[in-house]
This record gives structure tokens, C-alpha cells and sequence, in this order.
């Protein structure tokens, strides 16, 4: 067989059928289904299946409604949060509003926030 051609397509056919005989063996034409389906250990074990996936619906539906009770929790909450710091954000601008008046009237209720105290640098000196 000299011929490039041929060795090729036989080559292909080669692998064709390598793979076509792979299906057939993995598809398992030979075992007997229904003997599977008499075995009492496949029905508990079916049953199970059924049961747990009855438990997965009800529990995703109890996670959905706490998920939304909490939604709407967070949702009050953070309202809450705005409406307290708005009323904070007038408090703050009325009292800057009063501030200045309140330091040129001669250090009425006005105190700084931050106070810079300056002090000597610490030495120690030790003796032996």
C-alpha cells in the first residue's frame, strides 16, 4: 500500500468504526432494565428521591418568604437610616448657622471640637 490516499482513508474508517463499536459496548444493549426495576431497594430508593425533592420545593419556598420579609425589613431600615441622618444634616446646619454668632457674642455655648496643646519634647536623662 504506497498509496497516501488509501492509507489515510483507511485511517479514518479505522477510527469510525473504533468509536461506533465504543457506543454500542457503552450503550449496553444486553442488560435486562426491568430486572433493575423489580428490586425493592430501587423503589425505597425512588421513594426517597420523590420525597427529597418535595422537601427542596417546600424549603425554597420558605427561604423565598423570609428572603422577602427581610428585603422589606432592610427596606424600612434603611429608611429609618436616611430620615435620622437628613434630620441630623439640618440639626448640624442649623447649629452652624447659630455658630458663628454664638463666638463673636464672647464664647457662648460654641466650643471647639479639636484642641492642639503643644508640650515640650520628653528627655530622659538616667544616671547610673
Amino acid at each position: 500500500m504506497t498509496s497516501h490516499v488509501a492509507r489515510l482513508y483507511s485511517l479514518a474508517a479505522a477510527i469510525l468504526v473504533f468509536f461506533v463499536a465504543w457506543a454500542a459496548i457503552a450503550a449496553h444493549p444486553w442488560n435486562n432494565h426491568p430486572a433493575a426495576a423489580q428490586d425493592p431497594r430501587y423503589a425505597v430508593l425512588k421513594a426517597r428521591e420523590q420525597r427529597l425533592r418535595a422537601e427542596s420545593v417546600a424549603v425554597k419556598r420558605i427561604l423565598a418568604r423570609r428572603w422577602a420579609v427581610y428585603r422589606a425589613q432592610l427596606a424600612l431600615r434603611r429608611h429609618e437610616i436616611a430620615t435620622i441622618k437628613s434630620a441630623n444634616a439640618r440639626a448640624r446646619a442649623a447649629s452652624l448657622v447659630s455658630a458663628p454668632a454664638a463666638v463673636s457674642g464672647g464664647g457662648g455655648g460654641y466650643a471647639p471640637s479639636v484642641r492642639v496643646v503643644t508640650l515640650p519634647p520628653l528627655t530622659i536623662t538616667r544616671t547610673s
